[in-house]
């Protein structure tokens, strides 16, 4: 889900209200005035008096956070956690995998899992690009005996033709299912983790 703030931008142009949106890619800037920036490209941060900036591609950014200053100069320099970690995906755990994987951030995730049955994993992923697979789901859990988290990868954005997070909840939920938590895993998809009734308490 990533860090977000408001926050106030300093700069010789004068003061811009703006959102700060922090993800693992880069820092986000929306409102009065914008801005993409990747991680790889800041260097030089710094918190003082309720400021941080930093340096990326030979321009200074200065902004106004106030007493949340220090934890923001702490992100930006901490290296985010990497997508097996987010998903909970250690060396040698069990995974069951469902359709086909869209990007190689998450084959890259899986690569150290080891492959078993649904019923017999202690995590299971599921790829859905359409609502037909989407609506699909819960049968395919009882059938399968699905008893672990499920980890359901789904559209993301506007280009993303693939169903998105409120029609996955919306399924799942109603199926008896309750989502518990959030990950990004590339520009057009996202996973939202899922656990059956009984394993919630």
């Amino acid at each position: 889900m990533g860090r977000q703030a408001r926050a106030t931008w300093i700069s010789d142009e004068g003061l811009a209200a703006v959102t700060l949106h922090l993800e693992s890619g880069g820092l986000h800037v929306s409102g009065e005035r914008r801005a993409r920036l990747p991680r790889s490209a800041l260097s030089h941060v710094q918190a003082s008096d309720g400021v941080v900036s930093f340096v990326a591609d030979g321009d200074t950014y200065r902004f106004r956070l106030g007493a949340a200053a220090s934890a923001w100069a702490d992100a930006l320099t901490t290296a985010p956690p990497s997508l097996a970690e987010k998903l909970g995906i250690a060396a040698g755990r069990t995974v069951a995998v469902r359709g086909d994987l869209p990007v190689v951030e998450l084959e890259v995730a899986l690569s150290d899992a080891t492959r078993v049955p649904p019923f017999e994993a202690e995590l299971v992923v599921v790829v859905v690009r359409d609502h037909d697979e989407l609506q699909s789901l819960p049968v395919w859990f009882r059938e399968c005996g699905v008893a672990s988290p499920v980890w359901v990868v789904h559209g993301k954005g506007r280009q993303s033709t693939a169903p998105r997070d409120t029609a996955v909840r919306s399924a799942l939920r109603e199926s008896g299912w309750h989502d518990t938590k959030v990950s990004a895993v590339a520009d057009a998809w996202s996973a939202t983790r899922f656990h059956p009734a009984k394993a919630v308490g």
